[in-house]
């Protein structure tokens, strides 16, 4: 099986099996191409809040002591925050997660079946947290536990998402990582993984010049929230920023908690496999790009000439625009401040970090001199309200506002 060329629709039942199972939890320019059908997905739930009442409820169901919340900071947070959590009144206990992104050059299965076999020169990116098993055991369901605790070094534990819609195997599994290999020796609900597409115990590896540190924590009330917050506050850099979230506030508790992880986004639209280039982009097999990303002319952008995004998300995109223009909101798009769509690259254009979502083609970035990143955005709220209402999360929201930015969450 050639992953480099998977796309979204040949994967939409198994993913559809593998996220009600587990948990059932979401997630530039010429003429007009011919219109084709999008990837039917069905992923038995439809929003990101019924997500978050899917993920709480699991949760929930199993006694868990306290309240779960997360704390977490554009990079990472500081090294000793655990320490800082822990001696906070009225928290439980807290555990550290570091993610970062590998690389899979191979994989096989158990009986030594060929799983994964990307060209030469070119690996699937493979997002990973690292956890502290035992005490990152005791934030997941009561179920699930024991596969937590029990991973070893050179082990790792996958999501459901992963084993059964994009891998097609689970334990047993031998996967490549170029300096390094893991065994699968388990599986557990995408809830268990936080949407991270396996876990592995610390260290983190050498090979990864850039982690996100976030930590977990059960509070005995809503009142320890704001202490938390205070504490960690203080540990900031001036002009630092921090994010908390509580259970049922978002689906999965992780770093950049704002949009789908990579690990859906992948079983939504498609896995591909690339290779890095010096300047920050990354090079996409032909193979998945063809298979994957088509040009339109919209409404609105009209004036752009060809719009260039995944083919699965070009007939969301087309309606949103549509409501804009019937709301007459078109004047609030300047089509000469289109800022594009598809654009394979790293986050910040840095090879150490993590992938845009633009790699996938499914965010697209509009006025985007008048709203540059890290400055007030200044688009129309109606704008914005219209692109939400069909799927899309704006990054003017988040931590460090990203205006110009809107990118896929969920199918209306």
């Amino acid at each position: 099986m050639n992953s480099w060329s998977r796309s979204g629709g040949r994967l939409a039942a198994g993913v559809a099996g593998a996220l009600v199972g587990a948990v059932a939890v979401l997630s530039l320019q010429g003429r007009h191409a011919p219109p084709e059908p999008a990837p039917k997905v069905r992923l038995g739930l439809t929003s990101n809040d019924d997500a978050k009442r899917s993920a709480l409820d699991l949760r929930k169901s199993d006694g868990h002591k306290g309240t779960i919340l997360l704390a977490w900071t554009p990079g990472e947070l500081p090294a000793g925050s655990e320490r800082i959590v822990e001696r906070t009144p009225g928290v439980i206990d807290a555990t550290t997660v570091l993610s970062g992104l590998d690389w899979i050059e191979s994989s096989r299965a158990a009986d030594g079946t060929p799983i994964d076999s990307p060209p030469r020169g070119y690996a699937i990116p493979f997002e990973i947290a690292i956890i502290e098993p035992k005490e990152y055991a005791a934030f997941v369901p009561a179920s699930e536990r024991t596969a937590v605790n029990e991973i070893t070094s050179g082990e790792a534990v996958m999501a459901a998402t992963e084993a059964n819609g994009l891998r097609g195997a689970s334990e047993g599994l031998h996967i490549d990582l170029g300096e390094r290999s893991v065994r699968v020796a388990s599986v557990v609900s995408d809830v268990a993984t936080n949407g991270y597409e396996a876990l592995m115990r610390g260290p983190a590896p050498a090979t990864w010049s850039q982690t996100n540190r976030f930590v977990l924590m059960h509070i005995k009330r809503a009142s320890a929230r704001r202490a938390v917050e205070r504490r960690l506050e203080e540990t900031l850099e001036p002009g630092g920023v921090l994010r908390l979230r509580a259970e049922g506030e978002a689906p999965f508790l992780r770093y950049g908690d704002a949009v789908m992880p990579q690990l859906l986004i992948k079983a939504n639209f498609g896995e591909f496999a690339a290779r890095p280039l010096p300047d920050g982009r990354i090079e996409i097999h032909p193979a998945w790009v063809k298979a994957n990303i088509r040009s339109a002319v919209l409404p609105v952008l009209g004036d752009v000439g060809r719009v260039t995004c995944h083919r699965a998300l070009l007939p969301q995109l087309r309606a949103a625009l549509k409501d804009v223009a019937a709301q007459g909101l078109a004047y609030t798009i300047d089509p000469a401040d289109y800022g594009g769509c598809f654009s394979p690259r790293f986050i910040d254009r840095d090879p150490g970090g993590r992938l845009s979502h633009h790699s996938w083609g499914i965010a697209l970035d509009i006025n985007a001199r008048a709203n540059a990143f890290g400055t007030k955005p200044d688009q129309e709220p109606q704008l914005v309200s219209a692109l939400q209402a069909r799927g899309f999360v704006w990054g003017g929201d988040w931590l460090i506002p990203d205006g110009m930015h809107f990118e896929w969450v969920e199918f209306p």
